[in-house]
């Protein structure tokens, strides 16, 4: 049956006329009411009620306005009684509208409205057994007694056990004169919620009913007992009238809730904070949970695994496609971190991917988590650790980097290794290198494979001055000593701290850290209080130049390892600083410090000679310094030697230039013969042009050599604060294309693995308490994605 074209929002049903009640309707009278028996309350229609099915339809809407007759047509035309289908059966449809009325009238006080009663899809009453209900209403949400409304004072509480609720009917105040109506209250709480929930059935869609208001409040007024509640009615409307864009009156309990979309929250959470998987089964996480929501179903610590796997196998997706795209090289740094414990018995190594993306902005990421030594198997490991099972094969510097590589497809892409001692000293690690030359999958020759990261290196340099620095560390015992002995000069020190300006070190810091701390920490106190004689002048003597020492190198680790990444054009004057203050120191008057000084200078000197080449490249490629810099930075250095490191420096910069522009003439070369090939394939002599495209070839390689040339001939850029050297070779990239695609992978070198709070640590990266003792593919997937998302 089809709508009726002059259906209107007034239409007047059967049986009124003109002369009567109807007289505010207009005349006009829609064909549907034929199927329908319209139910009147004071004279006014409030529903219709369908000729086969029995079911009440509303014909109000907000504001008593009538809410038109399409709703009428769409339930005439889905109507399955009408083929002779037993109203009985369409118990469970779903249809959008409901009336309810002639609910009988009984001596209880009901809630403001149906959003309190918060009754949905009752399917049980077990739980009403217990005495404690009959001074309660239950509330359903999803079949299930989920809250408990006390039919005196109407307050909520919740249904999970029932002890509070038989203190509450104890100490509620509304409760006292009400014993006498109190089986009548009993008896409307069940008869009503049972009664609602059959006539409100059509109306539940995906367990919830779209409630938005009373029609007429239920038995308000009088309290002497029983009312009349001949012309209450209830009004559901559908959940397509409510638009996204008005508040929804409905309980948080009613609102559907996406478990997916909270599972993934809660893994993000988990992953960033570093919780442990087993949090998720806590009693009171899970209490926690079920008091925001009732309908959640807290997840185990598998299903974290597997959500915390498939969050990781996303990232990584995301990143392994950015990292594709990018025409740019990678280079690798990497770093051991330890399982927590007095005694590791496991190590681990981290490498990270560093490159500059296309936007010219400086990456850093973890790729790869995975074993770098283990402790011989036990059974305590067996137990505790699962990495116990990691087969020997799997394990060592070698594997890890390797396996990363060819996961992350990076044998042609890798520009540098930087790791730390413990890595770069191993064996396996000769071994790669030789493997990815035969590949051609290193630049110059594997001369920027491994390098030394610059934080490792300043620890072991520190390590020669160890002994002195250690008899500095007596001398401040016995100034702490004298400063706490009385409460005067316990608050001079405390002041002092306040004011020294430096991060106080941790329990776990490096033992040179901590004595640092104390040296600041003592010359400011001697700068405040200089009356104070608690340290003479000849240990004053000893302390400065040693506290000097000791700022330079604290600072410059804190520099090329914060959480700031740096450009490698910076780190050549970070080590410089170095370089000098242990010069400048190494003539000092006391002979003690000078010799120690000196011992330092030769494990400094012995790295400057192995690295000063990749530290100077990226110098040449800062337009503020170019050669020029390193010329005269050398020859501080070198002295009349200089001349030969300043031309080391030059050819290896030409050489790996000459490398750029060879990937660049290759690149041409396979389009030119994709052209001829063309050309062949249509019929035309494929040799005609070669002598053309090798002129074309030669005259391009030779403006490319030029492109160097140029660009060391330019003059300087004045140095600026501000200066920002990436957004100076993107805006130059069309100046220096070669050029500046080798800028962008030299820029992105790394001198450090680990970030600023793990280089001053004793132990250094630690893998949290909380995941040391799961699987290794579950560990890499924690730490990886953490890194990933913060």
């Amino acid at each position: 049956m089809e709508h009726d074209e002059h259906d209107s929002d007034d239409d007047v049903p059967p049986g009124l006329d003109s002369d009567g009640d109807a007289s505010r309707f207009k005349k006009k009278r829609s064909k549907v009411w034929e199927e329908y028996t319209p139910v009147y309350i004071n004279g006014v229609i409030q529903s219709a009620e369908c000729r086969y099915c029995r079911t009440l339809m509303s014909c109000k809407g907000a504001e008593g306005r009538s809410n038109g007759t399409s709703h009428l047509w769409r339930h005439h035309k889905n109507c399955r009684a009408k083929g002779g289908v037993d109203p009985s059966e369409l118990q469970d449809t779903d249809f959008p509208y409901v009336g309810v009325n002639d609910i009988d009238p009984v001596n209880m006080v009901l809630p403001e409205s149906l959003d309190d009663i918060n009754l949905v899809n009752i399917s049980e009453n077990s739980r009403y057994k217990s005495k404690v209900w009959m001074d309660f209403t239950p509330v359903y949400v999803e079949g299930r007694i989920q809250g408990a409304d006390c039919v005196h004072c109407h307050k909520r509480f919740s249904a999970e056990g029932r002890s509070h609720l038989n203190r509450h009917t104890q100490s509620c105040s509304a409760r006292v004169g009400t014993s006498a109506n109190h089986q009548d209250s009993w008896f409307f709480a069940s008869s009503v919620q049972s009664r609602v929930k059959d006539e409100l059935s059509p109306a539940l869609t995906n367990g919830k009913v779209q409630i938005a208001e009373y029609a007429s409040r239920l038995l308000k007024g009088n309290s002497s007992g029983h009312r009349n509640h001949q012309n209450q009615h209830i009004l559901a409307l559908p959940a397509d009238s409510m638009t996204p864009t008005e508040p929804s009156n409905l309980s948080a309990h009613t609102r559907k809730l996406d478990q997916e979309a909270s599972y993934q929250d809660l893994t993000r959470m988990i992953v960033m904070h570093g919780y442990p998987l087993s949090i998720v089964e806590h009693e009171e996480m899970k209490r926690f949970a079920k008091g925001l929501n009732p309908m959640f179903n807290m997840a185990s610590s598998l299903d974290m695994e597997e959500y915390s796997t498939l969050l990781f196998q996303k990232e990584k997706s995301d990143l392994k496609e950015k990292i594709a795209l990018s025409s740019q090289r990678v280079s690798l740094s990497a770093s051991v971190w330890f399982s927590h414990g007095a005694e590791p018995t496991i190590k681990y190594l981290c490498l990270t991917a560093h490159f500059i993306d296309a936007d010219w902005k400086l990456q850093r990421r973890i790729i790869k988590f995975g074993v770098f030594w283990s402790a011989p198997s036990n059974l305590e490991r067996i137990i505790h650790y699962k990495e116990a099972c990691v087969l020997e094969c799997e394990i060592g510097a070698c594997n890890v980097i390797w396996e990363a590589i060819r996961d992350w497809n990076l044998d042609r892409k890798l520009f540098c290794l930087a790791s730390v001692s413990e890595i770069r000293n191993d064996e396996s690690i000769s071994k790669l290198k030789d493997m990815l030359m035969q590949r051609n999958s290193l630049p110059i020759r594997g001369q920027l494979y491994n390098i030394a990261c610059v934080d490792d290196v300043l620890n072991s340099v520190i390590l020669q001055g160890q002994q002195m620095i250690y008899l500095v560390g007596d001398l401040l015992e016995r100034f702490i000593q004298a400063c706490v002995s009385s409460s005067l000069t316990r608050q001079k020190l405390l002041e002092v701290v306040t004011h020294v300006g430096l991060k106080c070190p941790h329990e776990d810091s490096k033992w040179w850290h901590k004595i640092y701390f104390r040296l600041e920490v003592l010359l400011h106190y001697k700068k405040s209080f200089p009356s104070e004689e608690l340290v003479s002048l000849d240990e004053m003597k000893i302390v400065e130049p040693i506290c000097k020492i000791l700022r330079v190198f604290y600072r410059v680790i804190e520099v090329i390892s914060g959480s700031v990444c740096l450009t490698a054009n910076m780190y050549f004057h970070e080590v410089w600083k170095v370089r000098t203050i242990l010069q400048e120191e190494a003539s000092t008057e006391h002979t003690d410090v000078a010799s120690m000084v000196r011992e330092m200078q030769e494990a400094f000197n012995e790295y400057w000679q192995n690295s000063y080449l990749w530290l100077s490249v990226p110098v040449v490629l800062d337009p503020r310094f170019k050669i020029t810099f390193i010329e005269f930075r050398l020859k501080r250095a070198f002295g009349a030697d200089a001349a030969k490191y300043v031309n080391d420096v030059t050819e290896i910069t030409r050489e790996l230039f000459h490398e750029y522009c060879t990937s660049m003439d290759q690149s041409n070369i396979q389009t030119s013969n994709c052209q001829a090939h063309d050309v062949e394939m249509y019929g035309f002599d494929s040799d005609s042009l070669e002598d053309w495209d090798q002129h074309l070839t030669a005259q391009t390689r030779s403006q490319l050599l030029s492109e160097l040339d140029n660009y060391l001939e330019d003059g300087l850029v004045p140095r600026k604060d501000d200066f920002d050297i990436l957004n100076w070779w993107m805006s130059h990239s069309s100046k220096y294309p070669t050029l500046s695609i080798m800028a962008q992978d030299v820029l992105a070198m790394p001198c450090s693995a680990v970030h600023c709070d793990a280089a001053f640590s004793s132990r250094g990266p630690v893998i949290h308490k909380q995941w040391s003792t799961l699987n290794i593919k579950t560990i890499e997937a924690l730490v990886c994605t953490r890194d990933w998302i913060r």
